[in-house]
């Protein structure tokens, strides 16, 4: 049972074709998503990118070489294809690269957008980015857990721990959290040590880590 439906505002959809009229229709037409990204067949290095769904042309020169190669790498990732031949040859090679759906040009937006949906709630996605002591946060439902318990943050508390968690490459400077978290409001360096205190209490001791008295930074990811 889905307890939250994943809506189509939520996704972040990468389209690739190299008809300048589908990507424009597109462009048109799902600007209510959460994030889209249109490229064209010339696009390397589709792995190291973050999205939700695959749109994709077949008439793409290389599209089922990328669907079968994502099909390996992020196996549950929902793949559609948008098929303007519909003859038997086209639709086993997007059934064998493991195509959630086939979408027939010119296209129905109204039923693309349903499959995407469909296609995302069927999915076994994980939105789970792990930290240590049995400890994550659910990008979907933008809430940290401790193993399956909601840990109950302040605004602040969340805000900081958020920031660091984007940032975990990375040290955050004392002012970079005061002007990302206090913004506009007054904030003392004592007050902030009380929020990562706070946070720490809630979670493990180490979730944050104090770097040579230049800021701080997320405990390192799983």
């Amino acid at each position: 049972m889905i307890k939250k439906l994943r809506k189509f505002t939520n996704m972040i959809i990468l389209c690739i074709t190299d008809d300048e009229d589908i990507a424009s229709s597109i462009k048109d037409r799902f600007n209510d998503c959460r994030e889209l990204i249109v490229v064209d067949s010339s696009l390397a290095n589709i792995d190291d990118m973050k999205f939700d769904i695959l749109l994709i042309d077949y008439d793409v020169k290389n599209s089922v070489e990328i669907m079968n190669t994502l099909r390996i790498n992020k196996p549950n990732l929902p793949k559609i294809t948008i098929l303007k031949d519909m003859n038997d040859k086209n639709i086993v090679e997007c059934i064998n690269a493991s195509a959630y759906s086939i979408i027939s040009s010119p296209i129905n937006f109204d039923d693309l957008k349903l499959s995407m949906i469909m296609a995302l709630n069927q999915s076994k996605r994980v939105d789970k980015v792990l930290l240590n002591e049995g400890i994550y946060y659910d990008s979907y439902r933008e809430r940290f857990y401790n193993q399956t318990e909601p840990i109950q943050f302040t605004k602040y508390e969340f805000q900081v721990l958020k920031l660091l968690l984007d940032n975990h490459d990375r040290i955050i400077s004392y002012d970079q959290i005061k002007e990302n978290v206090w913004k506009e409001k007054k904030m003392s360096i004592f007050t902030m040590r009380n929020v990562i205190n706070k946070i720490r209490k809630k979670t493990y001791y180490d979730i944050i880590k104090n770097n040579s008295s230049t800021g701080y930074q997320i405990d390192t990811l799983r």
